[in-house]
């Protein structure tokens, strides 16, 4: 393959899967990384690379320089005591300095990541992607403001624009579902609400298969895809699953808690801890996860994509398992 693609955030837990995915197909990656030391602490062969801040438009124009192809995975997650004013900088203002390198560098196509999470919580049947956008917290609002300047944009300058709009998503290499596991363990385990919701994974190989069929159909361009894993399961079926992997034997004993008297006091914790820039004892979003629903359709990806997820959520959930306690984490 001649072209050259650029990844960003490749140290990440999905940029890194990609990375290695893309380098053994034998594409000419290069990647864009803030931190050196993250990256030679990866076992990637010897790779090009542009180090700094997806934030800086000289760095930025230096990293798409002779790229035909962006795979813009880079952005901020939840992470503890951020201010909403860098959630919008990394997740909103860096699509447009994206953008505009890539005009100027004559760059092909933006595979751009979002989130699930821009829909909210769903109501009723599995949704597609024309379901409302209604994001909830300033990390989902920067994704959709993201998202939406991202293929404004592309509409306007002529650089192709695919979004995705993965599903959570887990695997080895991902601690965010060690909680779950941790929680499952416990007997007996402590939820809140009634556990019939839908919590549609998608695993990280089906996920990295998907950026790349995004980068070269060519009728995705312009267009959002929701991607998840091939089964939809609820989330008292991820608790038993998990649970019988966490070595709780199955169906573990369950202590039901409701959920709008905690979401209230995540509420009230939140407006008391945060002008005093305490990260709250509660929050809303840990309730929610409990409570939202997360059911998805992928029929447009399968369709226009060829997009077929291969791992389902019992077998993605053993390797994640598997992996969990080879690095002593369970």
């Amino acid at each position: 393959m001649n072209r050259k693609v650029l990844v960003t955030g490749a140290t990440g837990f999905i940029g890194q899967a990609l990375t290695r995915k893309l380098l053994q197909r034998g594409e000419d990656v290069r990647v864009l990384v803030r931190d050196p030391a993250k990256l030679a602490a990866l076992d990637f062969p010897p790779l090009d690379a542009v180090f700094g801040d997806i934030t800086d438009p000289e760095t930025v124009d230096r990293a798409t320089r002779g790229v035909d192809l962006v795979y813009a995975i880079a952005g901020t997650f939840r992470e503890p005591g951020l201010s909403d004013a860098r959630y919008r900088e990394v997740n909103v203002e860096s699509v447009r300095m994206m953008h505009d390198a890539a005009r100027r560098n004559g760059v092909r196509r933006i595979v751009h990541c979002s989130t699930c999470g821009i829909h909210g919580s769903i109501n009723g049947s599995p949704a597609d992607e024309t379901h409302p956008v209604r994001p909830v917290g300033i990390y989902e609002q920067t994704k959709a403001d993201g998202e939406r300047l991202a293929l404004e944009l592309g509409a306007r300058n002529g650089v192709e624009v695919t979004v995705l709009r993965p599903t959570p998503v887990y695997g080895p290499g991902d601690t965010r579902l060690l909680k779950l596991f941790k929680l499952a363990s416990r007997r007996p385990m402590i939820t809140i609400g009634d556990g019939k919701v839908g919590y549609h994974l998608v695993y990280i190989e089906d996920l990295t298969d998907a950026f790349i069929l995004a980068a070269s159909e060519p009728g995705a361009a312009g267009e959002a895809f929701l991607i998840g894993g091939p089964d939809i399961p609820s989330l008292n079926e991820i608790f038993e699953l998990v649970a019988s992997l966490a070595g709780n034997g199955g169906k573990p004993g369950v202590v039901r808690l409701p959920a709008r008297p905690i979401w209230l006091a995540g509420w009230l914790c939140e407006a008391m801890c945060r002008p005093l820039g305490v990260d709250p004892p509660i929050h809303r979003r840990r309730v929610e996860f409990f409570t939202n629903n997360r059911a998805y359709r992928i029929d447009k990806a399968r369709a226009l994509l060829g997009y077929s997820p291969k791992v389902g959520v019992e077998d993605g959930l053993r390797r994640t398992a598997e992996w969990y306690r080879s690095q002593g984490l369970l």
